[in-house]
């Protein structure tokens, strides 16, 4: 199980990368309180082997259904595509 799990990404003005996530901690049977962070921090967490991280898409109901394991490229990137495309790749997470 993931510590995290990231639900949704907020782009740049020129949609170059993301900016910021929202993210929720992973706890058994729930997921926490919503806290929004930069992507440079989880790519740093990531990088360090401090948290590790999902994402997590809507369902039906008012849930969150499990996504892929997000990785990080190059140090700075965040995707849950391991083509290693220098560029953060999480769009089928809705944007906030």
């Amino acid at each position: 199980m993931a510590d995290f799990c990231i639900t949704a990404v907020r782009y740049n003005t020129g949609r170059t990368h993301i900016e910021y996530v929202q993210v929720r901690e992973e706890k058994p049977k729930e997921v926490g309180p919503v806290r929004t962070v930069s992507r440079a921090f989880i790519a740093d967490l990531i990088r360090l082997g401090k948290a590790s991280f999902i994402t997590r898409t809507p369902g039906t109901n008012n849930t969150l259904m499990y996504g892929a394991s997000v990785q990080v490229i190059d140090d700075i990137y965040i995707t849950t595509d391991s083509n290693n495309r220098k560029r953060d790749n999480l769009e089928n997470l809705p944007e906030f």
